[in-house]
């Protein structure tokens, strides 16, 4: 618990400091290290607020965003539970 915690702690410094993909590998570095790791889907949401470009198309709207990025994430579950290394 406490790697978990620490790792969340520079993940949401580093996402305020580093480019967008090196957070980006962080996250999903995490998502593989540690069960439900729903911090994935509230940093996203921070960088995105902090890259995105405002405009009037579909692909720029906050909502959007946040349904792909939701989506990505039960993906990538399924994903990482059909993984062999994974399996009990």
């Amino acid at each position: 618990m406490i790697k978990r915690v620490i790792f969340d702690v520079i993940v949401f410094i580093l996402v305020f400091i580093v480019p967008w993909w090196i957070s980006l590998l962080l996250l999903l570095i995490g998502i593989f290290a540690f069960n439900n790791y729903y911090e994935f889907i509230i940093a996203c949401a921070i960088i995105y607020s902090l890259y995105s470009m405002p405009g009037d198309r579909l692909i720029s709207s906050p909502v959007f965003f946040a349904g792909v990025i939701i989506i990505l994430y039960i993906i990538i579950q399924v994903v990482r539970n059909n993984i062999i290394l994974y399996k009990k």
